[in-house]
Order: C-alpha cells, then sequence, then structure tokens
C-alpha cells in the first residue's frame, strides 16, 4: 500500500478503506491537499451516505450549483439523502475549484466557520468515523457546522467541542431541524463551553423533550396540530425564554396529574405494579468510594415517594417506565434521596433500529437525565455524580449485570392500555389546552 495515502489517513484519525481509495483515484496532490484543508469534512463526506443540497429560500426546490460541473450529483429529488459526496468532493478537487467556498455553499453556511473548521485539531474536534457514528451515516457534518457557527461562543478545545455536542443533543430533533443557526437559541448564555451552567442548560432541553412527548402520548389530531404549532413558537425563542415554558409545563404538568386523578383514580394495585427491572439480582449497589447507595425504582409508589423527597416530577414517569421506554434509579444516602436517574436505552448512530431490537447490550444504555432537589444537575465532582459514574462504568463493563428486554406492560393495564382509556383522553385534553392557552398568551 502507499504509505504517503496511509500516513494521510493515519493523520486524520480516519483509518479507512474508503479515504485511501478516493485519495488514491483522481489527481492525487489535489486530493491530499484538500483532505489536509478539512481534515473532518472531507471523509465525512466520503465515508458517508449522505450529503445535503441548498435548497431556494421558502421553498421545496433545490439550488442551481453555481459550479456547473458538480450539478450531475444534485440527485433526482429535492429529499434524496443519498448523494455522492464522494464524487462531488473528487470532482471539485480534482478541477481546482475552490474548496472552501464550494464547501460553504453546499452547508449553506458562512464561509469563515468552513475556514474555521478547517482550521481546527482532529483530537478536538473528534474524528470524521466519531461524528458519522454519533449522527449516524446520512449527517455527520450538523454538529461541525452548527458548532463552527456559533462566533465567540465557537468550542475549540476537545473538552469545549464535548460539551457542545452534549448540549446540542439534548436539543430536540424537531426543534434542531428548525433553527438556521444556533445563535438566537443562545442569547444570554455562557461564552465558555467550559461552564458548568451548561449542564443545567442540557437538562431543561430535556424538559422540552418531555413536553413534546407528552402530546405525543396524547395520539389525537388535534396533539399533532397542537405539538406542529408548539415546535414553530419554541423555535423563535431564546434558551431563557425556552426555560420558562419548560418550568410552566412541570407547574402544569403536576397540577393536571393532580386533577385527573381526583376525577379517576387510579387502581390500589398499579401504584405497587412492579415493572421488570435493571437489575435483575438485587434493587441496590452500594458505591465503596463514597458509601452512597444506587437503589433501583420499581414501582409508581416509589416514584411518588422520590418525587416527594426531591421536588421534581419523576412521579409522571410510570407511563414511560410500564412502557418499556426507560428505568429509573435513586442515589441515596443512609435511606435519604439525593439525585434520581433516567436511563433509556439508545442505538448507536451507526445501527439500523431494525436490526438493533433484541440486541441491546450494556453500551447501549444511554443517561438521559441526573437530577436532584428541584431539578437540579449534581456537579460534576460530587459525591452524587461520582458514585453514578461508578456504577454505571461497571455496568458497562458487565461487573454489574443488567436486564436490558424492557417489555410494554401498559398494555395490560386499564389506566394505560390504549388511546381510548378515559385516563389518556383527558390527558391529552388537559396537555393540550394548557399548550394553547400558554401559546395564546405568550410570554
Amino acid at each position: 500500500m502507499d504509505q504517503e495515502l496511509l500516513h494521510a489517513v493515519r493523520s486524520v484519525q480516519c483509518p479507512s478503506a474508503q479515504l485511501y481509495n478516493w485519495l488514491a483515484q483522481g489527481d492525487r496532490t489535489r486530493r491530499l491537499q484538500a483532505l489536509k484543508a478539512q481534515p473532518v469534512l472531507i471523509p465525512v463526506l466520503v465515508i458517508g451516505r449522505g450529503m445535503p443540497w441548498p435548497k431556494i429560500a421558502d421553498s421545496l426546490l433545490l439550488e442551481q450549483c453555481p459550479w456547473r460541473d458538480l450539478q450531475e450529483y444534485c440527485g433526482s429529488w429535492d429529499d434524496d439523502c443519498t448523494r455522492d459526496g464522494s464524487g462531488f468532493l473528487g470532482h471539485a478537487a480534482d478541477t481546482g475549484l475552490p474548496l472552501n467556498k464550494v464547501l460553504a455553499w453546499l452547508f449553506s453556511t458562512p464561509i469563515s466557520a468552513i475556514r474555521y473548521l478547517g482550521q481546527q485539531r482532529v483530537y478536538d474536534t473528534g474524528s470524521a468515523l466519531s461524528r458519522l457514528n454519533a449522527e449516524g451515516l446520512e449527517a455527520g457534518w450538523g454538529d461541525l457546522i452548527a458548532g463552527a457557527r456559533l462566533g465567540n461562543r465557537r468550542p475549540s478545545t476537545k473538552a469545549q467541542w464535548r460539551s457542545f455536542y452534549t448540549f446540542r443533543s439534548a436539543i430536540p430533533w424537531s426543534l434542531l431541524r428548525a433553527l438556521p443557526d444556533m445563535n438566537a437559541l443562545l442569547a444570554g448564555c455562557p461564552t465558555d463551553w467550559a461552564d458548568p451552567a451548561w449542564s443545567n442548560m442540557a437538562a431543561k432541553l430535556v424538559d422540552l423533550r418531555e413536553m413534546f412527548g407528552s402530546l405525543d402520548r396524547a395520539g389525537s389530531r388535534a396533539a399533532i396540530n397542537t405539538k406542529k404549532r408548539l415546535y414553530a413558537f419554541v423555535g423563535g425563542l431564546s434558551f431563557r425564554q425556552i426555560s420558562n415554558v419548560t418550568d410552566a409545563f412541570h407547574d402544569e404538568l403536576e397540577a393536571i396529574r393532580a386533577r385527573l386523578e381526583k376525577v379517576i383514580p387510579p387502581e390500589p394495585s398499579d401504584a405497587f405494579t412492579r415493572w421488570p427491572g435493571l437489575m435483575p439480582n438485587t434493587d441496590t449497589i452500594t458505591c465503596c468510594e463514597t458509601g452512597l447507595h444506587i437503589v433501583e425504582l420499581r414501582c409508581a409508589d416509589d416514584l411518588d415517594l422520590e418525587h416527594r423527597a426531591l421536588g421534581h416530577c419523576i412521579d409522571t414517569y410510570d407511563y414511560h417506565a410500564f412502557l418499556g421506554n426507560c428505568r429509573l434509579l435513586s442515589i441515596r444516602s443512609s435511606g435519604i434521596p439525593m439525585a434520581s436517574v433516567e436511563l433509556t436505552l439508545r442505538a448507536h448512530g451507526r445501527e439500523h433500529k431494525t436490526e438493533q431490537s433484541g440486541k441491546w447490550t450494556p453500551k447501549h444504555l444511554h443517561v438521559v437525565q441526573i437530577r436532584g432537589h428541584h431539578n437540579e444537575t449534581p456537579d460534576t465532582l460530587s459525591p452524587v455524580m461520582i458514585a453514578f459514574e461508578r456504577f454505571i462504568a461497571k455496568v458497562r463493563s458487565g461487573r454489574i449485570p443488567v436486564n436490558l428486554e424492557w417489555p410494554n406492560i401498559a398494555v395490560k393495564m386499564d389506566r394505560y392500555a390504549d388511546k381510548n382509556s378515559l385516563y389518556n383522553i383527558r390527558f391529552g385534553e388537559e396537555v393540550i389546552g394548557w399548550a394553547e392557552r400558554f401559546m395564546d398568551k405568550g410570554l
């Protein structure tokens, strides 16, 4: 094999036969120069299965490429995500087109953002393979472009890029797609991605997911229409305004639950019906380093007691746990709850859900949120976080056995069994009514 090409592939931390072959084809010198100029974006487009294409403003029609020879890579329809990125870039490089200008047009982004990415070290941003693994083979560029467009908030170090990726991953996908960039969303937020405030802010965005999830649970046409309106509403808000929305929703959710349980009281057995646990051999694990206990919450009564102790809305998560969507833990000191944890199973970016079913491993466990008193996120170096990090590391390494078969047992409970149950209908009506009133009133 060609040692110069091998060195180039290794220098961008991307040991891929596709990238090696791309460099070996066409104008070798120009392709090596292109890779050196954009060590992450080039491999993302060469290895991935997708490529964006700009659209005419306020239209679904695709733009004509300013470089006529590249128009053939447009694809046959406006949502064709399998465009030939490798061929597009190869043609651009071989013919000596201005690479940064071509990429700026392709990603509909200022050329300054493209130049910034070219100046970043692969060590800091993460390699193309890591981005494709995180976002999927049909993407991989989204977080990079978004970060490079943030002006004085642009991440530069490895820690800052990681913090940015974590924050962005907490934003609901439909809202993310509606944002032309993140600058308006982040108005008034810290400029340093090392600021510890970002972890609490990411938690607020998880709350936003819960709000939309409640509308999904309603499942009616009215809920779908309200959800669309709500996405448009929050899409124009700053983070601080979104935080006010989620705080108002949490207050209302607690009131909705209280009202419904007066009219439609739960069956006494529902509070103590247990969903299959995460930890098959025990409900409690002790952290030797901190002395704290990791306790699994297994029924609605457990969640209610946790809610009373910490003052957050974990008592509303019984439906999701019965569905098999999550598992819930409590971190305790001498029996007193200090924080609650929500875990879900999430396929990695390269895995297709149809292939993933039934093949979960501990590495697929995803930490959705860790909340202390009144929804605060514990400090990174606190005993609570240390205890949880030790626990999840042992789980992922297999030292603590876990059960990852989480069946839907809500179908066996009248309260949750179907969309036509009185409780679900009333719940949907209440959430829709609150959302519509809130949007009509405005902030």
